[in-house]
């Protein structure tokens, strides 16, 4: 098992976010007394970020017993978080010539030689061509357009420079297929096009002011969040958002978009909030308030519910939206997993780090009667009665870090997206639902996990409208892969731009946009759309 560190070194060099339990059982392999403090020395001191101490307790460690499984394992999360990658590989190629049948080593040396080889961070200097396609496997991908904030002067015409696409974070599909909706997380605003004649039609801004104050009208019912942070002038319904994903309801009449934080709240220790647009005008028709750090929202198919799901405080706000008018919309219930977090003294920390369970993909089964939020931080997938509004408990057996979740389209099969270890997963529903029922409130492994490997930073997951394919964005090699659902094999993969983060397929199946973007000031700043269609024979 990981270490606390090395498992939060992973993820943020994976460019996403999370909290992990450490291993303290680990050093019993070791045979040897000595060996054994010497690698607890090693442990403890790479969980404090002190490397030259930790590979010293490591050789002295080797040196006493070469053949402590634990000593050799972890010596190469030492050399990972000095980005001494051939070391790293080296580490793990013990460790498994010493344990074949090692847990954790076969997932992360693909990542160790991926960046080892300079695969795996996904800046692409020079973007891909327009009409490149991919080659082999059942389905072709080809770049047929993209939208781009970082070239003004492009040499192909269906390559648009847009101004509007700054760092996109989701792009989402109208139910009928005629627009699509483009969330510029940093650019506070929602770009709209038409995907059959691929033009910008319009945006949507994400800035209030004194003049929208009755957007912020009505009750929200239930809501147990505080104001850590002070808005200026005492005025919190006047600040700039961060659109993050967002959701359709009510039959595809409204489009729900999640905002990070407001500006004002540098430490997301406050409510943030969600913007309810009328799909018809793209028009902002009411803002309602919720946790912090928003960054998921989930319909039921039954049209009763909208989950919000929180990353900031391991939160849910559960909103009733039977009814069709968005003034009656209003919290029911606040899901809690586990425990809330308290966001004392959190203002001047990093709140992609500190996040608690780090709550983020999450799906209503198909009968809405069960939530199931995934826990980047700790891992695993949480469930939710929502009759009863109770936590049921968390199902674990996935790879680490389980980020993105979707269900076939007959409502089956769940899907997910490990980030770090870079695995798309599947199993069938009612496996997790079934010990969800046995959990009571506490943690539960369960085994019949299919998985294929796609690469490290494995972010959005689209279903195609049949159910037989998979789009996954993958962040480390900057591609898209599409998965053949039912043998979860890789059929194809073609580049993106540096670091995707969103997918959206159309609903004929025919249009995939991949939004880049980007990480620490590089790469991204683009969508990719690309043509799907069947292979040749």
């Amino acid at each position: 098992m990981l270490s606390a560190l090395a498992f939060t070194v992973m993820l943020f060099a994976a460019g996403d976010e999370g909290d992990f339990a450490s291993s303290p059982n680990a050093s019993k392999r070791c045979t040897s007394e000595k060996a054994t403090v010497a690698y607890r020395r090693g442990f403890t001191a790479q969980a404090a970020l002190r490397t030259d101490e930790a590979l010293k307790a490591f050789t002295e460690c080797l040196a006493l017993e070469p053949s402590c499984v634990p000593c050799v394992y972890e010596s190469g999360w030492t050399h990972w978080s000095r980005s001494e990658w051939a070391e790293t590989v080296t580490a793990w190629e013990k460790t498994l010539a010493l344990d074949p049948k090692h847990d954790e080593a076969p997932g992360w040396i693909r990542q160790a030689k991926d960046r080892r080889d300079g695969k795996a961070y996904g800046v692409i200097d020079t973007p891909l061509a327009i009409g490149t396609t991919s080659t082999g496997g059942a389905i072709t991908l080809e770049l047929a357009a993209r939208f781009q904030n970082y070239d003004s002067t492009p040499l192909f015409p269906a390559d648009h420079y847009d101004a509007d696409i700054y760092s996109p974070k989701s792009a989402r599909f109208s139910a009928d297929g005629t627009k699509v909706w483009v969330n510029s997380l940093r650019g506070a605003r929602t770009v709209v096009y038409d995907p059959a004649t691929l033009a910008k039609t319009g945006t949507i801004d994400h800035v209030f002011d004194a003049t929208n104050a009755k957007l912020f009208e009505g009750k929200p019912g239930v809501f147990p969040w505080t104001w850590n942070m002070k808005a200026p002038g005492g005025k919190p319904n006047r600040f700039r958002g961060s659109p993050v994903e967002s959701e359709l309801t009510h039959g595809g009449k409204y489009l729900w978009v999640p905002y990070y934080r407001r500006d004002f709240d540098k430490g997301a220790t406050s409510p943030s909030a969600v913007a309810i647009v009328d799909v018809a005008t793209n028009t902002i028709v009411r803002v309602m308030p919720t946790g912090p750090i928003p960054k998921y929202v989930a319909a039921s198919p039954d049209g009763k519910w909208l989950a919000i799901v929180h990353w900031g405080d391991n939160t849910v706000g559960l909103v009733d939206v039977s009814k069709d008018d968005p003034a009656s919309f209003q919290y029911v219930a606040t899901l809690v997993v586990e425990k809330k977090v308290s966001l004392k003294g959190l203002r001047v920390v990093d709140r992609d780090e500190n996040c608690g369970f780090c709550l983020r993909g999450t799906v209503f089964t198909a009968d809405s009667k069960t939530l199931l939020v995934g826990r980047m931080g700790g891992g695993g997938i949480a469930g939710f009665d929502i009759a009863t509004k109770t936590y049921l408990g968390t199902v674990n057996g996935m790879k680490p870090t389980p980020r993105h979740l979707a269900l076939s389209p007959d409502g089956t099969q769940l899907y997910l997206s490990s980030n770090v270890s870079g695995y798309v997963s599947k199993i069938p529903v009612a496996d997790v639902v079934a010990a969800l029922g046995k959990t009571k409130g506490k943690r539960a492994v369960i085994a019949g996990w299919q998985e294929v490997y796609v690469g490290a930073g494995a972010r959005t997951v689209a279903v195609s409208p049949d159910g037989e394919h998979l789009y996954v964005a993958v962040q480390s090699s900057a591609e898209v892969v599409a998965v053949a659902s039912k043998t979860m094999t890789v059929d194809t993969r073609l580049r993106a731009d540096a670091y995707p983060v969103g997918a959206a397929i159309s609903p004929d199946g025919t249009q995939l946009w991949v939004t880049s973007q980007g990480r620490g000031g590089k790469g991204g700043n683009s969508v990719c759309v690309y043509r799907v269609s069947p292979s040749p024979p």
